[in-house]
């Protein structure tokens, strides 16, 4: 699932992280380091599929007749807050507040899977012939557990991304340009074959690969999971 990410400033690294964990503050200006700081949040958020931090955002789902599953942008889902349905005019005709009714039940908080029930009888919707919601829009809070986004392994983690992305950006320090890694190299009758690398969203690098370890222990793999 591809989230528009919601936020448009680092809420965590700054230039005391990034030097305390490996970085050095010195390179680029104010602005690259800033600007190098929400990507590599934005980069961990998307590769860990939630905010750092806890933050209220708004999506919109297709209502399915067929099941009441929805699958929300950002897991670890601490509340939901509002539900709104929607019919095909974009006419809300009902909204509930969290889940202490009988419409709504967070199903799994940390894969964002939240059920609303089919208990449409009385839909009053602008169309009669689809006594169902055409869209249910959903306002709910996501983000890791207190504590968890500033713990070193997450620290150094964003440090090593941000230093990679401020090395792209003033042309030098990194395995290779576009943080792709180097799996053979040759130089003067030496030569090297490394192990096979995988692509993540951090590039191919080894570098890349030392991050996407760090953070494997909060990945969650909600494409694959089974019971749904």
């Amino acid at each position: 699932m591809n989230a528009l990410y919601p936020l448009s400033s680092a809420i965590i690294m700054d230039d005391d992280i990034f030097e305390r964990y490996g970085g050095d503050s010195l390179l680029g200006t104010e602005e690259q380091r800033e600007a190098v700081y929400h990507i590599a949040e934005e980069a961990v958020s998307k590769d860990l599929s939630t905010l750092l931090l806890p933050v209220t955002v708004t999506g919109t789902y297709t209502w399915s007749e067929y099941s009441p599953f929805i699958l929300t942008e950002w897991a670890y889902i601490n509340s939901i807050d509002l539900i709104r349905f929607i019919d095909t005019k974009e006419y809300i005709y009902y909204s509930v507040s969290g889940t202490d009714n009988i419409y709504v039940s967070i199903n799994d908080m940390n894969y964002g899977k939240v059920d609303v029930h089919r208990i449409f009888g009385n839909c009053q919707c602008a169309s009669a012939a689809r006594p169902y919601p055409y869209q249910i829009q959903v306002i709910y809070n996501a983000g890791l557990p207190t504590g968890t986004a500033t713990q070193p392994n997450m620290l150094l983690a964003l440090t090593a991304y941000s230093k990679l992305v401020l090395n792209e950006i003033i042309g030098y320090g990194n395995e290779s340009p576009g943080l792709v890694g180097v799996q053979e190299f040759r130089n003067q009758g030496y030569s090297e074959l490394r192990t096979k690398l995988r692509q993540t969203r951090f590039g191919s690098s080894t570098q890349a690969q030392f991050i996407f370890d760090l953070l494997s222990d909060y990945k969650l793999y909600r494409n694959v999971k089974l019971g749904w």
